[in-house]
Protein backbone atom coordinates (compact mmCIF):
# COMPACT_ATOMS: atom_id res chain seq x y z
CA UNK A 1 0.00 0.00 0.00
CA UNK A 2 0.99 3.55 -0.72
CA UNK A 3 3.27 4.47 2.52
CA UNK A 4 2.21 7.33 5.10
CA UNK A 5 3.95 10.47 5.12
CA UNK A 6 5.05 11.95 8.21
CA UNK A 7 3.37 15.34 8.69
CA UNK A 8 5.45 18.10 10.96
CA UNK A 9 4.79 18.64 14.69
CA UNK A 10 6.05 21.50 17.22
CA UNK A 11 8.35 20.40 19.39
CA UNK A 12 8.41 21.66 23.21
CA UNK A 13 9.29 25.62 23.34
CA UNK A 14 13.12 25.80 24.92
CA UNK A 15 12.70 28.47 27.53
CA UNK A 16 15.57 27.08 29.18
CA UNK A 17 17.56 28.94 26.20
CA UNK A 18 16.72 32.26 27.65
CA UNK A 19 18.81 33.92 30.34
CA UNK A 20 16.75 35.11 33.25
CA UNK A 21 16.53 38.58 32.25
CA UNK A 22 14.95 37.48 29.05
CA UNK A 23 12.66 35.70 30.49
CA UNK A 24 11.25 38.24 32.51
CA UNK A 25 11.39 40.41 29.20
CA UNK A 26 9.10 37.06 27.79
CA UNK A 27 6.87 37.61 31.15
CA UNK A 28 6.15 41.30 30.46
CA UNK A 29 5.43 40.82 26.99
CA UNK A 30 2.72 38.74 27.52
CA UNK A 31 0.59 40.68 30.10
CA UNK A 32 0.83 43.41 28.34
CA UNK A 33 -3.00 43.14 27.07
CA UNK A 34 -4.11 41.07 30.17
CA UNK A 35 -5.43 43.70 31.66
CA UNK A 36 -6.26 47.13 31.42
CA UNK A 37 -3.05 48.63 32.48
CA UNK A 38 -2.43 52.31 33.62
CA UNK A 39 1.75 51.25 33.63
CA UNK A 40 4.10 48.30 34.05
CA UNK A 41 7.12 49.02 35.21
CA UNK A 42 10.37 46.60 34.63
CA UNK A 43 11.77 46.15 38.21
CA UNK A 44 14.01 43.62 37.92
CA UNK A 45 15.63 44.83 35.40
CA UNK A 46 17.53 47.16 38.23
CA UNK A 47 18.84 44.56 40.66
CA UNK A 48 16.68 45.81 43.79
CA UNK A 49 13.09 44.72 42.96
CA UNK A 50 12.33 43.21 46.62
CA UNK A 51 11.71 39.96 44.71
CA UNK A 52 9.56 40.91 42.28
CA UNK A 53 11.09 40.67 38.66
CA UNK A 54 7.47 42.84 37.89
CA UNK A 55 5.16 45.57 38.84
CA UNK A 56 1.90 46.54 37.37
CA UNK A 57 -1.18 49.24 38.21
CA UNK A 58 -4.23 48.44 36.74
CA UNK A 59 -6.76 50.97 36.03
CA UNK A 60 -9.84 51.44 38.07
CA UNK A 61 -12.51 52.94 37.33
CA UNK A 62 -15.14 54.86 39.29
CA UNK A 63 -18.69 53.23 40.34
CA UNK A 64 -21.26 56.02 38.69
CA UNK A 65 -23.85 54.14 41.03
CA UNK A 66 -22.03 54.26 43.88
CA UNK A 67 -21.58 58.41 43.35
CA UNK A 68 -25.40 58.58 42.29
CA UNK A 69 -26.22 56.92 45.92
CA UNK A 70 -23.78 59.12 47.81
CA UNK A 71 -21.22 56.81 48.78
CA UNK A 72 -18.48 59.18 47.33
CA UNK A 73 -17.90 60.96 50.13
CA UNK A 74 -17.04 58.38 52.37
CA UNK A 75 -14.77 56.44 50.13
CA UNK A 76 -11.41 57.68 49.49
CA UNK A 77 -10.22 58.96 45.68
CA UNK A 78 -8.52 56.81 43.99
CA UNK A 79 -5.15 58.62 42.25
CA UNK A 80 -5.75 58.98 38.57
CA UNK A 81 -2.05 57.12 37.78
CA UNK A 82 -2.85 54.35 40.42
CA UNK A 83 -4.62 51.32 40.51
CA UNK A 84 -4.98 47.93 41.79
CA UNK A 85 -1.51 46.73 42.41
CA UNK A 86 0.20 43.46 40.81
CA UNK A 87 3.56 41.77 41.42
CA UNK A 88 4.88 39.64 38.77
CA UNK A 89 7.65 37.21 39.59
CA UNK A 90 9.32 34.78 36.75
CA UNK A 91 11.21 32.08 37.69
CA UNK A 92 13.79 30.31 35.21
CA UNK A 93 14.00 26.81 37.14
CA UNK A 94 13.77 23.66 36.08
CA UNK A 95 11.38 22.28 38.56
CA UNK A 96 9.68 24.06 41.29
CA UNK A 97 7.77 21.97 44.09
CA UNK A 98 5.02 23.01 47.01
CA UNK A 99 8.35 23.71 49.12
CA UNK A 100 9.78 26.07 46.41
CA UNK A 101 6.41 27.87 45.85
CA UNK A 102 6.18 28.55 49.06
CA UNK A 103 9.17 29.52 49.20
CA UNK A 104 9.17 32.43 46.26
CA UNK A 105 5.70 33.90 48.47
CA UNK A 106 7.25 34.53 51.26
CA UNK A 107 8.52 37.68 49.71
CA UNK A 108 5.06 39.17 49.54
CA UNK A 109 4.15 40.96 52.68
CA UNK A 110 0.52 39.99 54.10
CA UNK A 111 0.87 43.44 55.24
CA UNK A 112 0.86 45.23 51.96
CA UNK A 113 -0.23 42.83 50.02
CA UNK A 114 -0.44 43.25 46.14
CA UNK A 115 -4.13 43.06 44.72
CA UNK A 116 -2.69 40.07 42.69
CA UNK A 117 0.12 37.95 41.84
CA UNK A 118 1.06 36.12 39.24
CA UNK A 119 4.30 33.08 39.41
CA UNK A 120 5.38 32.76 35.93
CA UNK A 121 8.26 29.58 35.44
CA UNK A 122 9.97 27.45 33.01
CA UNK A 123 8.76 24.23 34.45
CA UNK A 124 5.71 22.55 35.26
CA UNK A 125 3.42 22.57 38.56
CA UNK A 126 1.91 19.64 40.08
CA UNK A 127 -1.45 19.29 42.34
CA UNK A 128 0.25 20.09 45.63
CA UNK A 129 1.98 22.99 44.25
CA UNK A 130 -0.96 24.63 42.75
CA UNK A 131 -2.89 24.09 46.38
CA UNK A 132 0.40 25.82 48.31
CA UNK A 133 0.10 28.65 45.89
CA UNK A 134 -3.64 29.00 46.48
CA UNK A 135 -3.69 28.67 50.00
CA UNK A 136 -0.13 31.07 51.02
CA UNK A 137 -1.82 33.79 48.71
CA UNK A 138 -5.76 33.84 50.73
CA UNK A 139 -3.72 34.10 53.56
CA UNK A 140 -1.69 36.97 52.68
CA UNK A 141 -4.96 38.63 51.60
CA UNK A 142 -4.25 38.77 47.69
CA UNK A 143 -7.82 38.96 45.51
CA UNK A 144 -6.54 37.62 42.38
CA UNK A 145 -3.91 35.10 41.66
CA UNK A 146 -2.60 32.94 38.75
CA UNK A 147 0.25 30.22 38.45
CA UNK A 148 1.63 29.67 34.99
CA UNK A 149 3.46 26.77 34.46
CA UNK A 150 5.41 25.87 31.22
CA UNK A 151 2.77 24.17 29.34
CA UNK A 152 0.61 27.61 30.52
CA UNK A 153 2.97 29.54 28.82
CA UNK A 154 3.52 27.67 25.91
CA UNK A 155 -0.47 27.61 25.29
CA UNK A 156 -0.27 31.51 25.13
CA UNK A 157 2.43 31.90 23.00
CA UNK A 158 0.31 29.77 20.54
CA UNK A 159 -1.92 32.14 20.06
CA UNK A 160 -2.32 34.17 17.05
CA UNK A 161 -2.07 37.43 19.16
CA UNK A 162 1.18 36.41 20.22
CA UNK A 163 2.60 34.95 17.18
CA UNK A 164 5.35 38.77 17.31
CA UNK A 165 6.08 37.04 20.48
CA UNK A 166 6.75 33.59 20.11
CA UNK A 167 9.13 34.88 16.82
CA UNK A 168 10.68 37.99 18.49
CA UNK A 169 12.25 35.11 21.53
CA UNK A 170 12.30 31.96 20.11
CA UNK A 171 12.31 32.49 15.61
CA UNK A 172 9.01 30.74 15.32
CA UNK A 173 6.22 32.01 13.30
CA UNK A 174 3.12 29.64 13.40
CA UNK A 175 1.19 32.56 11.15
CA UNK A 176 4.25 32.30 8.57
CA UNK A 177 3.53 28.74 8.36
CA UNK A 178 0.10 28.88 8.16
CA UNK A 179 0.54 31.13 5.36
CA UNK A 180 3.11 28.83 3.76
CA UNK A 181 0.50 25.73 4.55
CA UNK A 182 -1.78 27.38 2.82
CA UNK A 183 0.35 27.95 -0.43
CA UNK A 184 1.14 24.36 -0.33
CA UNK A 185 -2.78 23.41 -0.15
CA UNK A 186 -3.92 25.77 -2.96
CA UNK A 187 -0.91 24.26 -5.18
CA UNK A 188 -2.38 20.74 -4.39
CA UNK A 189 -6.01 22.11 -5.26
CA UNK A 190 -4.85 23.99 -8.88
CA UNK A 191 -2.25 20.45 -9.68
CA UNK A 192 -5.50 18.51 -9.09
CA UNK A 193 -7.99 20.22 -11.06
CA UNK A 194 -5.15 20.62 -13.83
CA UNK A 195 -4.78 16.58 -14.38
CA UNK A 196 -8.82 16.38 -14.16
CA UNK A 197 -9.01 18.88 -17.10
CA UNK A 198 -6.21 17.46 -19.29
CA UNK A 199 -7.08 13.59 -18.15
CA UNK A 200 -10.35 13.75 -17.47
CA UNK A 201 -12.86 12.94 -14.72
CA UNK A 202 -13.60 9.45 -15.23
CA UNK A 203 -11.50 6.77 -13.54
CA UNK A 204 -9.94 4.04 -15.31
CA UNK A 205 -8.43 6.62 -17.93
CA UNK A 206 -4.95 5.00 -19.08
CA UNK A 207 -3.19 7.86 -20.45
CA UNK A 208 0.31 8.38 -21.11
CA UNK A 209 2.43 11.28 -18.68
CA UNK A 210 5.90 12.13 -18.62
CA UNK A 211 7.51 12.48 -15.06
CA UNK A 212 10.65 14.32 -15.79
CA UNK A 213 13.37 14.95 -12.90
CA UNK A 214 13.56 18.65 -12.02
CA UNK A 215 16.93 18.63 -11.69
CA UNK A 216 17.53 17.59 -15.02
CA UNK A 217 19.05 19.82 -17.65
CA UNK A 218 19.65 17.96 -20.24
CA UNK A 219 16.44 16.28 -21.96
CA UNK A 220 15.50 14.98 -23.97
CA UNK A 221 19.54 13.38 -24.85
CA UNK A 222 19.85 10.27 -22.32
CA UNK A 223 23.36 9.74 -23.87
CA UNK A 224 24.37 12.99 -21.91
CA UNK A 225 23.67 10.06 -18.22
CA UNK A 226 25.92 7.45 -18.59
CA UNK A 227 23.84 5.99 -15.99
CA UNK A 228 20.61 6.98 -17.58
CA UNK A 229 19.15 2.90 -17.82
CA UNK A 230 19.78 2.23 -14.25
CA UNK A 231 18.65 6.42 -13.00
CA UNK A 232 16.67 7.66 -15.57
CA UNK A 233 15.95 11.02 -15.28
CA UNK A 234 12.25 10.89 -17.31
CA UNK A 235 9.70 8.26 -17.48
CA UNK A 236 6.70 7.77 -19.18
CA UNK A 237 4.18 5.76 -17.31
CA UNK A 238 0.51 5.17 -17.91
CA UNK A 239 -1.73 7.28 -15.46
CA UNK A 240 -4.91 4.95 -14.97
CA UNK A 241 -6.58 6.60 -12.15
CA UNK A 242 -7.47 9.47 -9.07
CA UNK A 243 -6.49 8.85 -6.01
CA UNK A 244 -6.69 11.73 -3.08
CA UNK A 245 -3.02 12.48 -2.90
CA UNK A 246 -2.75 12.19 -6.56
CA UNK A 247 -2.72 10.20 -9.57
CA UNK A 248 -2.35 6.47 -9.65
CA UNK A 249 -0.13 4.93 -12.08
CA UNK A 250 0.87 1.39 -13.69
CA UNK A 251 4.11 0.30 -12.86
CA UNK A 252 3.87 -3.36 -13.68
CA UNK A 253 1.55 -6.09 -15.09
CA UNK A 254 2.43 -9.25 -14.97
CA UNK A 255 0.93 -13.15 -15.81
CA UNK A 256 0.32 -14.82 -13.02
CA UNK A 257 -0.86 -17.83 -11.26
CA UNK A 258 -3.18 -18.27 -8.49
CA UNK A 259 -4.81 -20.61 -6.40
CA UNK A 260 -7.44 -19.69 -4.06
CA UNK A 261 -7.88 -22.75 -1.99
CA UNK A 262 -4.56 -23.29 -1.42
CA UNK A 263 -3.47 -19.58 -0.66
CA UNK A 264 -0.71 -19.68 -3.43
CA UNK A 265 0.64 -17.43 -5.94
CA UNK A 266 3.55 -17.10 -9.20
CA UNK A 267 4.04 -14.62 -11.64
CA UNK A 268 6.51 -13.99 -14.21
CA UNK A 269 8.70 -10.90 -14.83
CA UNK A 270 9.84 -12.19 -18.04
CA UNK A 271 6.93 -9.60 -19.58
CA UNK A 272 5.92 -6.02 -18.76
CA UNK A 273 1.90 -6.15 -19.86
CA UNK A 274 2.14 -2.36 -20.28
CA UNK A 275 3.59 -0.66 -23.50
CA UNK A 276 4.68 2.86 -23.93
CA UNK A 277 3.59 5.14 -26.46
CA UNK A 278 7.37 6.01 -26.00
CA UNK A 279 8.76 2.65 -26.89
CA UNK A 280 10.86 1.84 -30.24
CA UNK A 281 9.67 -0.49 -33.07
CA UNK A 282 12.05 -2.57 -32.47
CA UNK A 283 11.51 -2.70 -28.26
CA UNK A 284 8.27 -3.54 -29.61
CA UNK A 285 8.46 -6.41 -31.32
CA UNK A 286 10.51 -8.16 -28.60
CA UNK A 287 8.01 -7.64 -26.12
CA UNK A 288 5.47 -9.26 -28.24
CA UNK A 289 7.46 -11.77 -28.96
CA UNK A 290 7.87 -12.88 -25.44
CA UNK A 291 4.65 -12.08 -24.47
CA UNK A 292 3.37 -14.77 -26.98
CA UNK A 293 5.63 -17.24 -25.38
CA UNK A 294 4.54 -16.68 -21.65
CA UNK A 295 0.79 -16.36 -22.69
CA UNK A 296 1.36 -19.65 -24.61
CA UNK A 297 2.20 -21.23 -21.05
CA UNK A 298 -0.50 -19.54 -19.28
CA UNK A 299 -3.32 -19.89 -21.09
CA UNK A 300 -2.89 -23.58 -20.61
CA UNK A 301 -3.55 -23.15 -17.33
CA UNK A 302 -7.06 -23.58 -15.58
CA UNK A 303 -9.15 -20.69 -15.80
CA UNK A 304 -9.40 -20.86 -12.49
CA UNK A 305 -6.04 -20.01 -12.14
CA UNK A 306 -5.26 -17.85 -14.65
CA UNK A 307 -4.17 -14.17 -13.04
CA UNK A 308 -2.42 -11.03 -13.22
CA UNK A 309 -0.35 -9.22 -10.83
CA UNK A 310 -0.46 -5.96 -10.71
CA UNK A 311 1.67 -3.08 -9.40
CA UNK A 312 0.57 0.36 -9.16
CA UNK A 313 2.25 3.67 -7.84
CA UNK A 314 1.24 7.02 -6.31
CA UNK A 315 2.76 10.57 -7.49
CA UNK A 316 1.33 12.85 -5.47
CA UNK A 317 -0.02 16.23 -6.02
CA UNK A 318 2.07 18.11 -3.39
CA UNK A 319 5.31 17.07 -4.95
CA UNK A 320 4.05 18.11 -8.84
CA UNK A 321 5.81 21.25 -9.83
CA UNK A 322 5.06 22.06 -12.75
CA UNK A 323 2.51 20.60 -15.29
CA UNK A 324 2.86 21.31 -18.90
CA UNK A 325 -0.23 19.57 -20.67
CA UNK A 326 0.84 20.21 -24.27
CA UNK A 327 4.10 18.13 -24.06
CA UNK A 328 6.43 18.56 -26.96
CA UNK A 329 7.39 16.25 -30.51
CA UNK A 330 9.42 13.69 -29.09
CA UNK A 331 7.08 12.89 -26.14
CA UNK A 332 3.16 14.24 -27.12
CA UNK A 333 1.96 13.63 -23.98
CA UNK A 334 1.81 15.90 -20.45
CA UNK A 335 4.98 16.28 -18.82
CA UNK A 336 4.94 16.34 -15.13
CA UNK A 337 7.78 17.57 -13.20
CA UNK A 338 8.88 16.04 -10.40
CA UNK A 339 11.91 15.63 -8.03
CA UNK A 340 12.95 12.73 -8.61
CA UNK A 341 14.19 10.09 -5.48
CA UNK A 342 17.23 8.33 -5.62
CA UNK A 343 16.00 4.57 -6.08
CA UNK A 344 11.75 5.53 -6.68
CA UNK A 345 12.08 8.70 -9.06
CA UNK A 346 8.55 10.39 -9.45
CA UNK A 347 6.71 7.44 -7.27
CA UNK A 348 5.94 8.20 -4.11
CA UNK A 349 4.91 4.76 -2.79
CA UNK A 350 3.61 1.67 -4.69
CA UNK A 351 0.89 -1.20 -3.77
CA UNK A 352 1.07 -4.73 -5.54
CA UNK A 353 -2.45 -7.13 -6.16
CA UNK A 354 -3.60 -10.15 -7.90
CA UNK A 355 -6.61 -9.50 -10.29
CA UNK A 356 -8.51 -12.88 -11.67
CA UNK A 357 -11.38 -11.90 -14.07
CA UNK A 358 -12.52 -8.69 -12.50
CA UNK A 359 -11.81 -9.38 -8.72
CA UNK A 360 -9.27 -7.64 -6.99
CA UNK A 361 -7.55 -10.26 -4.82
CA UNK A 362 -5.14 -8.94 -2.06
CA UNK A 363 -1.74 -10.98 -1.41
CA UNK A 364 -2.02 -11.14 2.67
CA UNK A 365 -2.05 -14.19 3.57
CA UNK A 366 -0.93 -15.73 0.26
CA UNK A 367 2.16 -17.55 -0.41
CA UNK A 368 4.40 -17.56 -3.12
CA UNK A 369 5.13 -20.48 -5.13
CA UNK A 370 7.57 -21.62 -7.98
CA UNK A 371 5.08 -22.40 -10.93
CA UNK A 372 6.69 -19.97 -13.69
CA UNK A 373 9.39 -21.89 -16.00
CA UNK A 374 12.27 -19.43 -15.89
CA UNK A 375 12.83 -19.86 -19.86
CA UNK A 376 9.35 -20.27 -21.68
CA UNK A 377 9.44 -22.37 -25.06
CA UNK A 378 8.20 -21.25 -28.50
CA UNK A 379 4.06 -21.80 -29.22
CA UNK A 380 3.50 -25.07 -30.42
CA UNK A 381 0.03 -26.85 -31.62
CA UNK A 382 -1.43 -30.00 -31.46
CA UNK A 383 -3.74 -31.85 -33.98
CA UNK A 384 -5.84 -29.66 -35.81
CA UNK A 385 -9.52 -31.10 -36.49
CA UNK A 386 -11.69 -29.81 -39.29
CA UNK A 387 -13.24 -33.02 -41.17
CA UNK A 388 -13.69 -34.34 -37.26
CA UNK A 389 -15.53 -31.16 -36.08
CA UNK A 390 -17.57 -30.32 -33.03
CA UNK A 391 -21.70 -28.76 -33.48
CA UNK A 392 -22.44 -26.90 -30.51
CA UNK A 393 -26.25 -26.15 -30.10
CA UNK A 394 -27.76 -22.77 -31.31
CA UNK A 395 -27.57 -21.02 -27.96
CA UNK A 396 -23.63 -21.73 -27.77
CA UNK A 397 -23.24 -20.64 -30.84
CA UNK A 398 -24.41 -17.56 -30.44
CA UNK A 399 -22.47 -16.98 -27.30
CA UNK A 400 -19.70 -18.16 -29.34
CA UNK A 401 -20.07 -15.55 -32.18
CA UNK A 402 -20.77 -12.78 -30.18
CA UNK A 403 -17.81 -13.08 -28.40
CA UNK A 404 -19.58 -13.36 -25.16
CA UNK A 405 -16.67 -14.31 -22.75
CA UNK A 406 -18.73 -16.42 -20.44
CA UNK A 407 -18.64 -19.29 -23.02
CA UNK A 408 -15.60 -20.90 -22.98
CA UNK A 409 -15.53 -23.92 -21.64
CA UNK A 410 -17.49 -27.77 -23.01
CA UNK A 411 -18.81 -30.31 -21.00
CA UNK A 412 -20.01 -33.67 -21.94
CA UNK A 413 -20.36 -37.36 -19.76
CA UNK A 414 -20.72 -39.22 -22.95
CA UNK A 415 -16.87 -39.15 -24.32
CA UNK A 416 -18.49 -37.00 -27.44
CA UNK A 417 -15.09 -34.84 -27.18
CA UNK A 418 -12.87 -37.23 -25.47
CA UNK A 419 -10.08 -37.52 -29.14
CA UNK A 420 -9.54 -33.66 -27.80
CA UNK A 421 -6.54 -32.79 -25.87
CA UNK A 422 -4.56 -29.63 -24.85
CA UNK A 423 -3.04 -27.28 -28.02
CA UNK A 424 -5.89 -29.38 -30.03
CA UNK A 425 -7.69 -26.86 -32.96
CA UNK A 426 -10.85 -28.26 -33.62
CA UNK A 427 -13.36 -26.78 -36.25
CA UNK A 428 -16.89 -25.86 -35.02
CA UNK A 429 -19.18 -27.60 -37.91
CA UNK A 430 -21.91 -25.05 -37.31
CA UNK A 431 -22.58 -22.37 -40.23
CA UNK A 432 -22.55 -18.76 -39.64
CA UNK A 433 -25.02 -17.42 -41.96
CA UNK A 434 -23.95 -13.86 -41.31
CA UNK A 435 -20.74 -14.19 -42.40
CA UNK A 436 -18.18 -16.60 -44.36
CA UNK A 437 -15.39 -16.67 -41.42
CA UNK A 438 -14.88 -20.31 -39.73
CA UNK A 439 -14.61 -20.59 -35.99
CA UNK A 440 -12.18 -22.99 -33.98
CA UNK A 441 -11.84 -23.75 -30.33
CA UNK A 442 -8.22 -24.14 -29.12
CA UNK A 443 -8.47 -26.79 -26.26
CA UNK A 444 -6.28 -25.44 -23.19
CA UNK A 445 -7.29 -27.37 -20.45
CA UNK A 446 -8.60 -30.51 -19.99
CA UNK A 447 -9.78 -32.70 -16.88
CA UNK A 448 -12.37 -35.01 -15.61
CA UNK A 449 -14.36 -34.65 -12.21
CA UNK A 450 -17.20 -35.63 -10.08
CA UNK A 451 -20.19 -32.78 -10.86
CA UNK A 452 -21.04 -32.64 -7.82
CA UNK A 453 -17.50 -31.73 -6.41
CA UNK A 454 -17.14 -29.52 -9.78
CA UNK A 455 -20.40 -27.93 -9.36
CA UNK A 456 -19.17 -26.73 -5.21
CA UNK A 457 -16.33 -25.23 -6.89
CA UNK A 458 -18.09 -23.56 -9.90
CA UNK A 459 -21.88 -23.08 -8.76
CA UNK A 460 -22.54 -20.86 -11.77
CA UNK A 461 -21.43 -22.91 -14.15
CA UNK A 462 -24.81 -25.51 -13.37
CA UNK A 463 -26.78 -23.41 -16.12
CA UNK A 464 -24.48 -24.21 -18.73
CA UNK A 465 -23.72 -27.51 -18.00
CA UNK A 466 -27.68 -28.00 -18.04
CA UNK A 467 -27.79 -26.54 -20.97
CA UNK A 468 -25.01 -28.70 -22.71
CA UNK A 469 -25.59 -32.08 -20.83
CA UNK A 470 -29.27 -32.44 -19.64
CA UNK A 471 -31.02 -31.58 -16.09
CA UNK A 472 -31.44 -33.76 -13.86
CA UNK A 473 -28.03 -34.96 -14.34
CA UNK A 474 -26.81 -37.32 -10.95
CA UNK A 475 -24.13 -35.42 -8.96
CA UNK A 476 -21.88 -38.53 -8.75
CA UNK A 477 -21.83 -38.88 -12.79
CA UNK A 478 -17.83 -37.96 -14.11
CA UNK A 479 -18.11 -34.94 -15.86
CA UNK A 480 -15.35 -34.09 -18.67
CA UNK A 481 -14.50 -30.12 -18.79
CA UNK A 482 -12.64 -28.90 -21.71
CA UNK A 483 -11.47 -25.42 -21.62
CA UNK A 484 -11.16 -23.31 -25.09
CA UNK A 485 -9.68 -20.17 -26.57
CA UNK A 486 -12.12 -19.28 -29.91
CA UNK A 487 -10.11 -18.69 -32.97
CA UNK A 488 -10.31 -17.78 -36.32
CA UNK A 489 -9.91 -19.89 -39.88
CA UNK A 490 -7.04 -17.31 -40.93
CA UNK A 491 -5.43 -17.96 -37.86
CA UNK A 492 -5.18 -21.54 -38.02
CA UNK A 493 -3.84 -21.12 -41.49
CA UNK A 494 -0.92 -19.62 -39.86
CA UNK A 495 -0.63 -21.84 -37.78
CA UNK A 496 -1.11 -24.80 -40.61
CA UNK A 497 2.06 -22.79 -42.85
CA UNK A 498 4.40 -22.96 -39.11
CA UNK A 499 3.44 -26.95 -38.91
CA UNK A 500 4.63 -27.70 -42.22
CA UNK A 501 7.88 -25.38 -42.15
CA UNK A 502 8.76 -27.39 -38.70
CA UNK A 503 8.16 -30.79 -40.51
CA UNK A 504 10.90 -29.25 -43.44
Amino acid sequence: MVKSKITRTYGPIHFEDLDPHRFEDLIRELIYDYKDWQTIEATGRSGNDDGFDIRAYEKVYKDSQSENNGESDETENVHPMEGNRWMFQGKREKDIGPKRVKEILADIDSKNPPYGYILAASSNFSKDSYDVFRDELRKKGVMEFYLWGKAELEDMLYLPKNDRILFTFFGISLVSRRKSRTTEIRQVVVNKNKLYRILGDHMNFYQSVLFRDSKDTHYPYKAEYKDFKDHPRWLEYKAIDYHPLGIIVALRKYFAYIDIEKKEFDFTEAVNLIFRESDLQEERTEQRKNQEKVEDYWEYLPHRNQAYFIRNGLTRYDEMLVIDDKGDTWYKFPHIFVDFGPKTGPITGSYNYLKLGEEIISLEGYKRINKFPKLFKAPIVGTIYEEKGITLNNPDFNMLKHGNESFRTLYECDGRYSFLRPKDIVLVLNQDTEGSSKYYLRITHKESEKLEDYLKKNPEAQWMIERQVGQNLNKNIILNIYEFKITYDFIVEKEKSRMKKHEL
